[in-house]
């Protein structure tokens, strides 16, 4: 852990993550996103790999999505992947992309006793009596985890459905129902354990808030830089904790007048925020060039958002 996948690489690894997730077995999967369709360009940068990494699987396959903001946050989201992957036993895609890949910068390197514990839920003794493989935490619906070959705790995992109480294989239709809702009612709570979204900038009185996520941090953030000193009111809000959303979401979207949307695809994190946040109107910024973006371009087409009536 965790396998690299870069695309088209990761729609190879769609049967395997399929797997991880209904097996509920924590996995980190790295997609480093290139140009595409297929082998696309295979030296440039996109963010394209969105939609597939949320639903790129068959049936309802629910997963979490981190996405790095720079080289030297690649550490701290590849430590909080392995982190939520262990301690909720479910894959993570950890989205990076060619302009953080093919990046550097200084990066201290950190004392691990700064990051907080990691905290598997691993079976005990006290839990062997009446012990199921898919026996599970009611709150956090998280499934204890038995080291293979620990005694008293043998089973057999697989890709067919389990029934909820005894975790043999099951084709009943309501067991199905209620395993799908309980899958994903494990990634929802996970929302629960990660940081509330920060927004920066003119934060209390912004005219525009500007969304992104993943690799694009950086030019964003020199557009804000460069609106805040023609005097605009901006704020930012750059999102890492793709899918479950931070629990604030809805509360940031909903507090700003203008909401723009930049992204290095057609659109697929607005799509996505429409979907989670019913009534919100965005503005969107995309580009599929296979470059980053450019800052002066960003802060014109900013600017002619916030001068519309």
């Amino acid at each position: 852990m965790p396998p690299q996948a870069h695309r088209p690489g990761v729609c190879l690894k769609s049967e395997a993550i399929n797997l991880a997730v209904i097996a509920e077995l924590p996995l980190v999967v790295v997609n480093v996103q290139r140009g595409g369709p297929s082998t696309g360009l295979p030296t440039k940068s996109e963010q394209t790999d969105l939609m597939q990494a949320v639903y790129g699987r068959n049936g309802e396959s629910p997963l979490v999505v981190i996405a790095a903001t720079s080289p030297t946050n690649c550490f701290d989201s590849a430590y909080m992947a392995s982190k939520i992957a262990l301690e909720h036993m479910t894959p993570v895609i950890l989205l990076t992309d060619g302009f953080i890949a093919n990046g550097s910068a200084a990066w201290k390197i950190p004392s691990l006793k700064e990051y907080p514990a990691i905290n598997p839920p691993y079976v005990t003794p006290e839990m062997q009596e009446g012990w199921k493989p898919y026996q599970r935490d009611l709150e956090t619906m998280v499934r204890s985890w038995a080291i293979p070959g620990t005694e008293g705790f043998q089973h057999r995992l697989g890709g067919l459905e389990k029934d909820y109480d005894t975790s043999a294989i099951s084709t009943d239709a309501s067991n199905h129902q209620k395993m799908t809702l309980t899958r994903q009612a494990k990634i929802d709570y996970i929302a629960n354990c990660i940081p509330e979204q920060e927004v920066l900038g003119d934060k209390d009185d912004a005219e525009l808030l500007i969304v992104g996520w993943g690799g694009t941090y950086g030019h964003l953030y020199s557009a804000l830089e460069t609106m805040q000193k023609q005097g605009k009111k901006v704020a930012l809000a750059h999102f890492q904790y793709i899918n479950p959303l931070p629990k604030n979401t809805v509360e940031i979207l909903k507090k700003y007048k203008k909401v723009v949307v930049a992204e290095q695809n057609m659109g697929q994190f607005a799509t996505l925020l429409r979907a989670k946040v019913p009534g919100l109107n965005v503005y969107q910024f995309n580009r599929v060039k296979g470059q980053p973006f450019n800052v002066l371009r960003l802060v014109e087409e900013f600017t002619k958002i916030m001068e519309e009536k």
